[in-house]
């Protein structure tokens, strides 16, 4: 088995660490990366702690166990009992945590030392049955290794929980009072006032959802988590991000207009405050404007294709909305454009079809397309890293092209697409700030901005130990 040089500074990273988090970009090999970590430092079997969806449909893990390691094997704990691992050669056993339940820690540290926790982000609330017992388990294990791709996708508050994971000296034993403190210098933590009853414990309530100090926070974690972009390798093709706008036409301006009237007159009914985030997210999930929007762009995109936009070269379509994949399959089928959907991904990767046909969140992760070269988005996710999730099926290691990325959103400057776009660019630069390399000059300035800090915030960085 040969890793690349950036798998193998990461393996040399999880040795010397024992507890690290993998923040590798979507498609650097994250899975087969902490399976040579383990199997490495291990004696006994490899934990893996993965979603349900992992362990059951996409057994990814699964997969790389049985390509790239011979004295090896994969065993589903939903398939077989822990009395059956016993038995066998030294194995990798896939668990959901739901399913850790049914296990005790002392069991578990019986037959395990290495631990994988598949998409960190599964254990992300402290306060959840879910993370108390991922938690409690992780306290066993020798060796530990956190993955994800974006470790901080809306803000900083969300790597609370991964330290606990990792033990990380700023947060371990310290408490409740140590996440407000780390909420409160890296996370804008503060009281806010949200209701006016005149009783001060029912009128605020603490919100922590910013990204503060978040390259001084880099600094912190850099002996746990090891951090790398393709960007920094040379290994992966060069990668073109563009939007393609498209103006309304009159029949779909009606259509939009009628669909934010409506919307507007239930919004008045329930006194909603238009500028409320919460409330836009739950109209542009709902449906409503954006499908109005996603049906006519999906015609768009169909057309495109067919009149021969990008050529003959492979594209893999997503989109946000059931109803929209089956517009975009009846327009392709009626200009006679070949296509194959996710449902057919092995026919597609294997055949001559030009497009493969999906949806961002049910099919933008999971294994590689390097078939294809082009990647269109008919809508854009809310979340940021679901994109980039999305894109990266066909930006591997394997692929020998080029890529183009193009989003179609609609021109305007108080349409649907624009709100989300604006919120995807202001959480991709929250992402951005924390994972670049450090430059030297930062380094060098990190005293500096540390003593800076102390003066703002001296309570909570003594309780940290910062």
């Amino acid at each position: 088995m040969e890793l690349f040089d950036y798998q193998n500074k990461a393996v040399d990273f999880v040795k010397d660490a024992k507890r690290a988090y993998i923040a590798l970009d979507l498609g650097m090999g994250k899975t087969l990366t902490s399976l040579a970590s383990m199997h490495e430092v291990g004696k006994k079997h490899v934990l893996l702690v993965a979603e349900k969806n992992e362990i059951v449909n996409s057994q990814n893990f699964k997969k790389e166990v049985e390509t790239h390691f011979d004295d090896l094997t994969y065993h589903s704990l939903r398939e077989v009992d822990l009395e059956y691992v016993y038995g066998s050669t030294r194995a990798v056993c896939g668990i959901n945590p739901e399913g850790l339940i049914k296990h005790e820690p002392e069991e578990i540290k019986k037959l395990f030392d290495t631990m994988v926790i598949d998409e960190a982000t599964l254990a992300k609330t402290t306060t959840t049955k879910r993370f108390k017992r991922v938690h409690k388990i992780t306290k066993e294990m020798e060796y530990l290794a956190l993955l994800s791709g974006t470790p901080m996708m809306n803000g900083a508050s969300e790597l609370y929980a991964p330290l606990l994971l990792l033990e990380h000296p700023m947060v371990v034993g310290k408490g409740a009072d140590a996440k407000k403190a780390f909420e409160a210098v890296f996370a804008g933590g503060h009281y806010r006032k949200i209701r006016n009853t005149g009783k001060w414990f029912q009128d605020y309530a603490w919100w922590a959802k910013g990204s503060n100090h978040v390259r001084v926070l880099r600094w912190l974690l850099r002996d746990h988590f090891f951090i790398m972009s393709k960007s920094e390798t040379d290994i992966f093709k060069k990668k073109i991000r563009s939007i393609e706008w498209i103006d309304m036409n009159m029949e779909w301006l009606g259509e939009y207009t009628q669909a934010w009237n409506k919307y507007f007159e239930e919004a008045q009914k329930r006194d909603v405050d238009l500028d409320n985030i919460r409330e836009l997210r739950g109209l542009i999930e709902n449906g409503q404007m954006y499908q109005v929007n996603s049906k006519w762009k999906a015609k768009r995109v169909a057309q495109d294709i067919a009149n021969g936009k990008y050529g003959n070269q492979r594209i893999v379509v997503f989109s946000m909305f059931v109803e929209t994949d089956a517009i975009l399959q009846e327009e392709l089928k009626r200009l006679k454009v070949s296509f194959k959907t996710f449902d057919e991904v092995q026919e597609w990767k294997t055949g001559d079809d030009q497009v493969l046909v999906g949806r961002i969140k049910a099919h933008g992760k999971g294994g590689n397309l390097p078939e294809a070269s082009v990647c269109l988005f008919v809508d854009m996710d809310f979340v940021p890293a679901n994109n980039i999730q999305a894109e990266n099926r066909i930006d591997r290691p394997e692929q020998k092209n080029d890529m183009q990325i193009v989003y179609y959103l609609t021109r305007g400057d108080d349409v649907i697409d624009t709100h989300v776009r604006k919120i995807n660019q202001d959480k991709a630069q929250k992402i951005e700030r924390f994972m670049k390399p450090l430059s030297d000059e930062e380094i060098e300035d990190m005293p500096r901005l540390l003593a800076n800090m102390r003066i703002k915030f001296r309570k909570e960085m003594e309780l940290l130990g910062i």
